[in-house]
């Protein structure tokens, strides 16, 4: 059969079967929340909300797909197959698995409200960085324009992952490899930040650091966003190449490696 040399299949196999049925189908009661999530394949989402489909009634989601694109895009699944298992090489795995690690920031919510859509509702809890091993992947991005700017993005939390592992002497909610790409990478752009990428320091501490909003950033600067939005794409480009050319010069490459067909 055809199936037989896919890496995946959406036709739950009967152990999954017996599973969904047990617990009353799939997805039946899952709570799915706005945030970050990583799918069967490796890619990471944003969900937005949820809604009811005004014909038949059934919850659908809205995401879309990060890194942001500049002209969003949004799609929508119903939250039956949101929740939905698959089997990649025998192993059965979430379709989607929420990554509780990765802090929506205040830019997202910004983007978000400027589309026409609500942000996330926190709840009024703090979350302890050893809660659960980190979900964020390191040097996994697919470009080096989403390697900038997931640098930045994350800047704050993975300083804070890395403070915690000195402080406490050990790989604390962290793996031994993922340290060595986190300390080499916040190295990497703070001594950027103090040499060649040094006009953009400042920019960068009050955005990604103090976590100013683009319009907030252009309000304290008296700026229009469309100036604080070229600063920015300026900035992630700068940054971009810099990885890029550490690469070509150490003759290794920190992006993730295209899936084999």
């Amino acid at each position: 059969m055809l199936t037989k040399n896919l890496p995946f299949t959406e036709v739950p196999c009967s152990a999954i079967l017996n599973a969904e049925k047990q617990n009353g189908g799939a997805g039946n009661g899952r709570r799915i929340c706005a945030g970050y999530y990583r799918r069967y394949d490796g890619k990471t989402v944003y969900v937005i909300s949820t809604a009811t489909d005004a014909d038949t009634g059934k919850e659908i989601v809205i995401w879309t797909a990060y890194p942001f694109a500049d002209v969003p895009k949004y799609y929508t699944s119903s939250k039956k197959s949101f929740c939905a298992f698959v089997e990649v090489n025998r192993e059965r795995k979430a379709k989607y698995k929420r990554l509780m690690n990765m802090k929506i920031s205040e830019a997202v919510i910004e983007r978000l409200e400027d589309e026409g859509f609500r942000g996330p509702v926190r709840k009024k809890q703090r979350r302890q960085l050893e809660e659960e091993y980190d979900s964020r992947e390191y040097q996994q991005s697919l470009t080096y324009l989403s390697y900038a700017k997931d640098l930045c993005e994350n800047y704050n939390f993975d300083r804070s992952k890395y403070r915690l592992c000195v402080k406490e002497k050990r790989f604390a909610a962290i793996t031994r490899s993922d340290f060595a790409k986190l300390k080499e990478d916040l190295q990497f752009l703070d001594n950027s930040l103090k040499t060649v990428l040094s006009e953009y320091r400042d920019y960068f501490r009050e955005r990604f650091v103090e976590g100013l909003s683009i319009r907030k950033y252009a309000e304290a600067h008296q700026l229009n966003r469309g100036s604080v939005d070229y600063l920015q794409k300026k900035f992630f480009s700068a940054l971009a190449r810099l990885l890029k050319e550490r690469d070509e010069a150490e003759g290794k490459c920190r992006l993730r490696k295209p899936a084999q067909n």
